[in-house]
């Protein structure tokens, strides 16, 4: 019997577990909106936050920018999360927005491009491997990603920069009465 297709997804650890509770029934949807959850901060934990901070100091200056992104670029040349980021914040408009809404667009906007790219490795994988089960696992990504608020998570993301990072995991159920619902 195989473990599912889940196994080789060629995706990172944590959106592999997105797809293996997509993919098995007994994860509530809630717990698979953790697993997601969990997986964006993931994503996001890569993000240059202070550099960024210091350049646009809070309060909308977009000037200086430029030379910040591009030394960031070259500081993270493998991370695709990194060079999203930075796209999407040279391309935000600096009119009456504050220096931390302009990051939160940008990295809300980096959000849903991980999840749409994220989504579409996870289906064509699906439908090469074994299409009649994506079939039952694709509405319940559907579901959990209609759950997501990118842009609050973009926020509490942006607000918790200062601390220190704590390990994002969805919490595991150890014991007999935090099992799965029945």
């Amino acid at each position: 019997m195989s473990d599912g297709p889940w196994k080789s997804l060629p995706l990172r650890p944590h959106w592999k577990e997105v797809a293996k509770r997509a993919e098995n029934s007994v994860f509530t949807l809630e717990e698979r909106r953790e697993a997601m959850e969990t997986a964006l901060k993931k994503e996001a934990d890569e993000l240059p936050l202070k550099p960024v901070f210091r350049t646009v100091g809070g309060h909308g200056g977009l000037f200086g920018l430029a030379k910040t992104v591009d030394a960031l670029r070259q500081d993270h040349p493998g991370s695709k999360s990194v060079q999203t980021f930075l796209t999407y914040l040279t391309n935000q408009e600096a009119d009456s927005s504050s220096g931390r809404e302009i990051v939160v667009s940008a990295v809300a906007d980096m959000l849903d491009e991980c999840l749409l790219d994220n989504g579409r490795s996870t289906e064509e994988h699906y439908l090469r491997r074994d299409p009649i089960l994506w079939e039952r696992v694709e509405p319940r990504l559907e579901a959990v990603r209609e759950l997501i608020d990118t842009r609050a998570l973009a926020r509490r993301l942006v607000s918790d920069s200062g601390s220190s990072r704590s390990a994002h995991h969805p919490p595991k159920r150890s014991g007999l009465d935090e099992g799965p619902q029945l």
